[in-house]
């Protein structure tokens, strides 16, 4: 029998749901890692008038809040 013109086809079921990562998503990892960075690299600078080793303890210890709250961020909304 001829299958009718009007018919919609069948769709690929395996990739429906989810999010799907493409070359336009982007991680809120590194764009919280920098922002809490510096914010961390700014609160030490004005906590010790700048000096050079606390400036590094404030930006990795900034990162690293940034790197978790990025993660947690990313978990929150990939899950629907």
């Amino acid at each position: 029998m001829p299958r009718s013109k009007r018919r919609k086809p069948h769709h690929d079921q395996s990739r429906q749901g989810g999010l799907e990562k493409t070359g336009k998503y982007k991680s809120a990892v590194s764009v919280a890692v920098v922002f809490c960075g510096l914010i961390g690299l700014g609160i030490a600078y004005f906590a010790t008038d700048g000096s050079l080793v606390w400036l590094i303890v404030g930006f990795v210890l900034g990162a690293a809040a940034g790197y978790i709250f990025g993660k947690q961020f990313d978990k929150s909304f990939s899950k629907k």
